[in-house]
């Protein structure tokens, strides 16, 4: 399967090929390297096997992620295949007959969306590989808008994501209806055939995955508290709709009603202030400091406790969390004051 805004490369195909034919239930992708979509220019990254695998969001959506650990040491070089979670979708290869045998598409979803994501998990729940083969590459073309609309402004990736994690998250399906609650009783269609399907082939759990092949931060198990973090002036931690590929500031917004995405935090027991990839860091000891959100990495700038008077203190600096609202939005770390209730947090769920 290949896109059709896609460029191949010389030998492409026969990595591809091979693995495949040492096992049927190998299903393949390349490296996909990047086409401008504004030049046409193919960036290969110098040609370089640093390259990242496929992995989702708890709110439905594919995304690039670090070769985990323990693969990076399974694998024998960086030209080996290397096991990835998911697949972007578009860009693979698979044995037609197995390619039935698991189930092909689910044909009732629509247009576009969440495709790929349903057959990386139907691949490997059902006992099946899915790999990235470095020795195989292929440009394609991404843009950043939709080159066509929807019939009626009609959300498929979502009604598309929702079928899928009815199916093949079991109880973990609660993490995506907490941060898309419009979804939870929006019209998905039958979903019969599909779950008699996952009997039929005798396929893993959901808690198999994330045990064995995506080791994932899971927002509302092993944590002190998650949910909205709250001070008694009824002001909540808030993301601010940013990017959470990048760094930001951690904002503040007055409380929703209910839990909504951007207020959807965890405190772990690795005394982490996190969201699914990020982590609340402070870098110095100056009074106020910054409080940024960045790629959690068990350092110590990352660390926070929760004292029985319900401030979160920085170890590093012994600063403590501060949501005193102002024009600025952010939150910030300053010295600790019991008698401040901007200072003062509690967790929707939890201790």
């Amino acid at each position: 399967f290949l896109d059709a805004h896609c460029e191949v490369t010389v030998d492409w195909l026969p990595p591809l090929l091979a693995r495949i034919k040492e096992d049927r239930k190998n299903v393949v992708v390349p490296i996909i390297d990047v086409i401008d979509d504004k030049n046409f220019q193919y960036q290969n990254n110098g040609g370089t096997y640093d390259f990242e695998v496929g992995g989702f969001t708890w709110n439905g959506h594919f995304t690039w992620i670090e070769t985990p650990p323990e693969e990076a040491r399974r694998r024998k070089s960086l030209a080996h295949p290397t096991r990835t979670p998911t697949m972007a979708g578009g860009l693979f290869a698979i044995d037609r007959k197995y390619f039935w045998e698991v189930g092909s598409y689910d044909e009732q979803m629509d247009i576009w969306g969440g495709e790929n994501l349903e057959m990386s998990f139907r691949i490997w729940q059902c006992g099946g590989n899915l790999e990235t083969i470095p020795c195989s590459r292929v440009g394609h073309i991404f843009r950043n808008f939709h080159p066509y609309k929807f019939p009626g402004e009609k959300d498929t990736h979502g009604i598309n994501t929702a079928r899928f994690v009815r199916v093949w998250w079991d109880d973990y399906q609660r993490l995506f209806f907490q941060m898309r609650p419009e979804l939870e009783h929006t019209d998905i269609g039958d979903i019969t055939e599909r779950s008699e399907l996952k009997k039929r082939l005798k396929c893993k759990p959901f808690s198999w995955y994330l045990k064995h092949i995506y080791k994932k931060f899971i927002p509302d198990e092993d944590v002190i508290g998650w949910g909205r973090a709250m001070t008694k002036e009824d002001v909540c931690l808030d993301n601010l709709q940013k990017d959470e590929q990048k760094t930001y500031k951690l904002g503040l917004f007055s409380c929703n009603e209910e839990l909504s995405s951007s207020q959807y935090f965890s405190l772990s027991k690795k005394g982490e202030i996190r969201r699914e990839f990020l982590c609340a860091q402070v870098k110095t000891s100056d009074v106020p400091s910054v409080v940024r959100l960045t790629d959690c990495d068990g350092s110590a700038d990352q660390k926070w406790r929760w004292t029985k008077d319900r401030q979160l203190v920085h170890v590093a600096t012994n600063l403590c969390l501060d949501g005193k609202k102002d024009d600025s939005n952010f939150a910030h770390a300053s010295r600790c004051h019991k008698d401040r209730d901007s200072q003062i947090w509690m967790w929707e769920n939890g201790s």
